[in-house]
């Protein structure tokens, strides 16, 4: 099966320190995959370097097998590939609604002489992207909140609708940061349920870096382990997690 992401050995340094030691990953088509490792290891310079944030010293990044390597960010989102943060950043005086349609790609209101002279099909164009908003509202049970303020949202909400946000774009794999941390238990559950959801309706992949284990392994499908800057396992959850070089890794050793 080909992949919907590679990473390729690739290598990353700030100065004197090597970051990146020849990484190697993989993320299959319609499917979620974990990053995990403690901190330090490595993981949000992956997740950079893969976002086109920074760019590789060594080694390449290929989405569905094109070269994305070292593409400013907004070129790679324009490809499909969409990043979410661990701390959301919406337009806060915008609505729910508001800000999912602000963020679709190739609006015609971008183009204000276009949009004055082909009305019409601009006024067609909001209709389709509102009902689309209200799709993916929906996927996320965020529809009840459609004319809520971003800034009267609570920290696990604004989370949903980063995933939203990003959902709007129709990328084919989204990049999560942390998307479950600071949130309580029963929302965290609920925002993984969603993830999963959306995986299964829509076949986007998902790439997640998250320390939660206790919460999110139960809904990966593959599990990559970091730890200082190299890949030191990979396989399926439960292999993972039992494997004595990720518990020293954890234990610090």
């Amino acid at each position: 099966m080909k992949s919907e992401l590679d990473a390729l050995g690739v290598v990353k340094k700030f100065g004197g320190l090597v970051a990146l030691k020849g990484v190697n990953i993989s993320v299959v088509p319609s499917t979620i995959t974990m990053l995990i490792g403690p901190n330090g290891s490595g993981k949000t310079t992956l997740i950079n370097v893969i976002s086109g944030i920074y760019k590789p010293d060594e080694g390449k990044v290929l989405l569905r097998g094109k070269d994305i390597t070292g593409l400013p960010p907004h070129e790679v989102y324009s490809l499909g590939l969409v990043r979410t943060f661990q701390i959301p950043s919406p337009f806060l005086r915008l609505t729910v609604l508001e800000n999912l349609m602000v963020v679709a790609k190739n609006q015609l209101g971008e183009k204000p002489i276009s949009a004055v002279f082909r009305r019409r099909r601009w006024m067609r164009e909001e209709e389709e992207l509102e009902e689309k908003a209200f799709r993916v509202m929906e996927l996320l049970h965020l529809e009840r909140l459609w004319n809520r303020r971003a800034s009267e949202l609570s920290g696990g909400q604004m989370k949903l609708l980063e995933i939203g946000r990003a959902l709007m774009s129709d990328p084919s794999i989204i990049l999560m940061d942390e998307p479950v941390a600071g949130v309580n238990p029963k929302l965290a559950y609920d925002i993984m349920e969603y993830i999963t959801n959306v995986r299964k309706e829509l076949g986007i992949s998902f790439l997640i870096v998250e320390h939660r284990l206790d919460i999110v392994l139960d809904y990966v499908d593959y599990v990559y382990a970091m730890h200082k800057g190299e890949i030191i396992a990979r396989g399926p959850p439960e292999e993972v997690i039992s494997n004595p070089s990720v518990v020293r890794s954890y234990l610090g050793g």
